[in-house]
């Protein structure tokens, strides 16, 4: 239970043990570490747009390269001035919307890119997505991420304007560190991110040869997500 806000710390305590002093603790089973396999879901259905989500493996929580992972989706994809909006949907219209987004996760985290676009045009957006990928592990520039360090800290220090974004931001650190640390840590560690650190992360995702796909709509002409990897590898 996390509350944040106008809120008295001896009656929270005293209104969460009334509802649940009398359930018993319940025994945690072992779980297994998440490992990511890759894979192709495909459903093709009649639709005006198609939807299109490519994803790699990408560090978890406890790893420091997860802020450099979530740079790199902010330069990618987030934002109307990210490298996949600008290439794929301004200068060439190959997508009503693009977007890149970093989810880490206890053992294992995604970079997932969305995008919505036409049937005929998912093959040579893919394409694009590819090349970006391929071309952001040697050209990522210091503009690009202090835009996204920029964008990171003000996401941090807007969300605690907010009392259920604390609360939450409580709940999670606790779950995962066990502390919850000063915001000044985290800012510390996102001003640490680096285009080297970025590029690393890029470089991980490019050869790690292994990768999601999802595609839903009008994807018969879609490439396979073997084809997609191979053309990363390349």
């Amino acid at each position: 239970v996390a509350a944040a806000g106008a809120v008295d710390h001896d009656e929270i305590v005293m209104a969460t043990e009334a509802r649940f002093a009398h359930l018993s603790p319940g025994t945690v089973a072992d779980a297994e570490p998440g490992r990511f396999l890759g894979g192709e879901t495909r459903v093709e259905k009649d639709l005006e747009q198609a939807h299109v989500a490519l994803a790699f493996e990408s560090p978890e929580y406890r790893d420091d390269a997860v802020y450099s992972a979530q740079a790199f989706a902010i330069a990618m994809g987030g934002g109307m001035s990210s490298r996949l909006f600008q290439e794929a949907r301004e200068k060439r219209g190959l997508c009503y919307t693009i977007f890149a987004q970093a989810s880490p996760y206890s053992d294992s985290g995604l970079l997932t890119v969305y995008s919505g676009t036409s049937g005929e045009e998912t093959s040579e957006l893919l394409a694009l997505t590819v090349d970006e990928l391929r071309r952001s592990v040697d050209d990522l520039s210091e503009a690009e991420i202090a835009r996204a360090r920029a964008q990171l800290k003000a996401g941090l220090l807007m969300g605690l304007e907010q009392p259920a974004s604390r609360a939450e931001r409580l709940a999670k650190h606790l779950s995962i560190w066990d502390r919850v640390p000063l915001i000044e840590e985290t800012i510390e560690k996102v001003d640490s991110i680096s285009v080297q650190s970025v590029r690393e992360v890029a470089a991980g995702l490019v050869s790690a040869g292994a990768g999601a796909l999802a595609l839903y709509g009008p994807v018969a002409a879609a490439p396979t997500v073997q084809e997609v990897t191979d053309k990363l590898a390349a």
